[in-house]
């Protein structure tokens, strides 16, 4: 089959997204240090507003008495590139903006949140490190976005409006999986439920590229996709079992043994969809695996039930196999070292330390490299709960430390895993250094590491490939 993929599969994601701890897969506990401090809050967030809008007579007018901005000409391609993917009818955005009468109605609204920085969605702060397919606004987009509001979000002439946006090339996809049946989630305002489904392939296979399609997209959040290797069917198809439904209940991950097996594939979200992977990298697909859908409704009265479908590409063999690797302390998922949030605490930070090789031992027992020579990394993300504020993965050098990605703001409805502009080399030696921030200053009970709404996590999530 020939389908249009989105630009990049890593981004939840969760991102967008909120699986983990069936990804959330740890270190070793023979990995390095493990701390916890206190310190202060450095997250911070611009306040929006002030923006007006009028007719689309107002402003000051440009040369000939038109206006010095006008939405066909100067507007319409920024919102078309940055906010139609989601805002656009039928999908999870609750407005559209995909005409010049929507963008107007819709303009003092959306102007403070685009000034806050809140819209469009896209946590990796730009000082950390260059990544592809960025979907924030630049600095230019915004000023003249807000410009515009302010004159009163003249219309111009249509005979300005810009050609639509080049979609991305097909991708020719060879595996199709779908849920079992049309599931209609219940559970307001979210529902977090997943999906089994057999691995086709009867030898092991290397994932490509791949994409989500939404059965119901006015309902479907986003969507994480995880490996459970053959020796760990029996847990999941258990927990499957147990429950009536289509699929079974599933906030954190795919649910599973204390330190989870299963392996991240990959996510969709809204505006961030799928499509290749890094070019020559693949993921490895043992046969007798189960896929796993973890999908996240927010369910909206009269909406159809969801069948949401994946689409994979597989190939035999790849240049260089690659893991979708996070990272995160065992002793914490244990209980041996709580990762406690107390109540009344606004910024409460813990940390943890890893090398790859252990990780990689630990993770992928089996891996034929990564456990004593370099890797190269295309990517990471971040993933807690509802009390994060902030996190960061940093790769610690002897001559000097790497930002991988730094979340500064962190909002648990949009996550994603950011693709960086060029991998870069990680020695055995260096050491990757996980940092979350969390704020409990409203709770009245201590918080540690679990799967439910009101537990937390501290995830990182590498991808890497062999050199």
């Amino acid at each position: 089959m020939t389908r249009r993929p989105a630009t990049l599969p890593l981004l939840v994601a969760l991102f967008i997204a909120c699986g983990d701890d069936g990804g959330a897969t740890s270190a070793t506990a023979g990995s390095t240090s493990t701390g916890d401090s206190t310190t202060t809050t450095t997250a911070a967030t611009t306040t929006g507003g002030g923006s007006t809008s009028g007719s689309s007579s107002e402003g000051s007018s440009g040369s000939g008495g038109e206006p010095a901005l006008t939405y066909y000409r100067d507007i319409k391609a920024i919102l078309d590139a940055k906010c139609a993917n989601c805002h656009k009818p039928g999908d999870i955005a609750p407005f559209s903006l995909t005409t010049y009468d929507e963008a107007a109605m819709w303009a003092p609204i959306f102007g403070e949140i685009i000034e806050a920085r809140e819209m469009p969605p896209w946590g990796a702060d730009a000082a950390c490190r260059s990544y592809k397919h960025d979907a924030s606004l630049t600095d230019e987009e915004l000023a003249m976005t807000l410009a515009w509001i302010d004159l009163g979000a003249p219309e111009g002439d249509p005979a300005d409006a810009p050609p639509p946006p080049e979609p991305p090339p097909a991708i020719d996809y060879d595996v199709e999986l779908q849920l079992p049946e049309p599931f209609a989630p219940t559970v307001y305002p979210d529902e977090y439920r997943c999906f089994l489904s057999p691995w086709p392939a009867a030898e092991e296979r290397f994932v490509t590229a791949f994409d989500i399609e939404p059965g119901e997209r006015s309902i479907v959040h986003h969507v994480i996709v995880y490996v459970i290797p053959p020796d760990q069917v029996d847990t999941y198809t258990a927990l499957d079992d147990a429950d009536p439904g289509p699929g079974y209940p599933c906030f954190g991950g795919p649910g599973g043994e204390k330190i989870p097996r299963a392996q991240w594939l990959g996510a969709w979200a809204p505006g961030f969809p799928g499509g290749a992977l890094p070019e020559g990298t693949g993921i490895g697909v043992a046969p007798g695996s189960l896929v796993a859908l973890q999908v996240h409704y927010h369910p909206v009265q009269g909406a159809a039930p969801d069948l949401s479908k994946i689409h994979i590409r597989t190939a035999p063999s790849v240049d260089r196999p690659a893991y979708l690797m996070p990272i995160a302390n065992p002793l914490w998922m244990l209980g041996v070292q709580p990762m406690t949030i107390p109540a009344g605490a606004s910024d409460v930070t813990h940390f943890f330390d890893i090398d790859v090789p252990s990780a990689i031992d630990f993770l992928f027992p089996d891996s034929t490299w990564g456990k004593d020579g370099p890797v190269l990394a295309w990517a990471a993300g971040v993933h807690m709960h509802n009390l994060g504020t902030e996190a960061s993965v940093i790769v610690q050098r002897q001559d000097g430390d790497e930002c991988l990605v730094d979340v500064p703001r962190w909002d648990f409805n949009w996550q994603a895993t950011y693709e960086f502009s060029e991998p870069t080399l990680i020695d055995p030696k260096d050491t990757l250094h996980l940092e979350c921030h969390f704020n409990n200053a409203a709770g009245d009970k201590t918080v540690a590491w679990g799967d439910g709404t009101g537990d937390e996590m501290c995830l990182g999530i590498v991808y890497v490939s062999a050199p």
